[in-house]
């Protein structure tokens, strides 16, 4: 795009051409799209206003739109590239946990395949709190976290909402309890226990774990766990059960299976979530991810049938 071009999106007639843009990412070839009105109303402009940025969309390239009178106007043709560059943002940026293991593997590599059409890219990070942060900042269009994390979140009033919920086993397999060799069983008072404020999982599950206990929090990143622990900084800590087993670290660390009262579902839960109130992205991101298919990749991934791409 010219650089004329991006000054016409930073006007104020551009907010509603990115605006306009953004929506239509979400339909395809043949699709009767609503009326003037309806977008009037949805970002409270003028109706020329509209029927600017609609004659920008189509000068560009980036949508031919075919009128069937009163049965109303629908898509001839779309590209999806154009549309984007016709958005401020430009590019579909995601944020997710670092694939250590094969599940994160194999959930970035069904992400990347189906968005593969438009210009997107997917960041790493650790903790859920910094990835939740920056989608509300919206320097991300949207985050995966655990279920858990993201209703978390949403209860101390954080600006985003879940779109997508792909069911338990899909964040990881389990989180398990990792003990020192001098231990056998749960945590027991004046146990030194991992602690990572920026992991709502780790965080929520621990403290499930240290109720009624008298423990020594140790702050540390929940990566560290295991090294940790066999250095013996710490005696316990929460970590995911797909790494150990992956890495054979089972014969190496107490493995402890958590109890229902201590542990459920919600963690082992993947979830897509976005700025609150986003009904574009929202609407685009149900069109091109697919659960089913999403699933069916991270198993792929997950029996190592596939090899992961990201």
């Amino acid at each position: 795009m010219r650089n004329d071009d991006r000054q016409v999106l930073y006007q104020k007639k551009g907010v509603t051409i990115s605006n306009v843009a953004a929506s239509l990412l979400s339909r395809n070839a043949g699709d009767r799209i609503p009326p003037i009105s309806y977008y009037q109303e949805e970002y409270g402009v003028s109706r020329g206003t509209i029927q600017n940025a609609f004659r920008y969309l189509k000068e560009t390239g980036a949508v031919e739109l075919v009128s069937h009178g009163h049965m109303g106007t629908y898509i001839e043709k779309i590209d999806y590239v154009k549309l984007q560059d016709c958005t401020l943002s430009r590019e579909m940026l995601g944020i997710m946990p670092l694939p250590y293991s094969r599940t994160y593997e194999g959930f970035a590599t069904a992400i990347y395949d189906q968005l593969k059409d438009y210009r997107f890219n997917m960041a790493y990070a650790r903790g859920a709190v910094g990835r939740i942060q920056l989608v509300e900042a919206g320097t991300y269009q949207f985050a995966v976290c655990s279920q858990y994390a993201a209703e978390n979140a949403i209860k101390e009033g954080k600006e985003i909402e879940i779109v997508l919920n792909f069911g338990p086993g899909s964040f990881l397999s389990r989180h398990v309890l990792i003990l020192g060799e001098k231990f056998s069983s749960g945590i027991q008072d004046g146990m030194r226990v991992a602690y990572d404020r920026d992991s709502l999982d780790q965080k929520g599950i621990t403290e499930n774990l240290i109720r009624g206990k008298m423990v020594h929090l140790v702050d540390i990143r929940v990566q560290q766990t295991l090294s940790a622990i066999g250095d013996g900084v710490i005696d316990a800590g929460v970590w995911n059960y797909d790494d150990i087993i992956e890495n054979q670290s089972e014969g190496r660390f107490h493995v402890e299976f958590l109890e229902d009262d201590e542990y459920n579902s919600r963690f082992s839960t993947a979830v897509i979530v976005i700025q609150k109130g986003n009904s574009s992205l929202e609407q685009f991101l149900k069109k091109n991810i697919r659960i089913e298919y999403t699933l069916k990749i991270l198993d792929k991934v997950r029996k190592q049938k596939m090899r992961p791409f990201y």
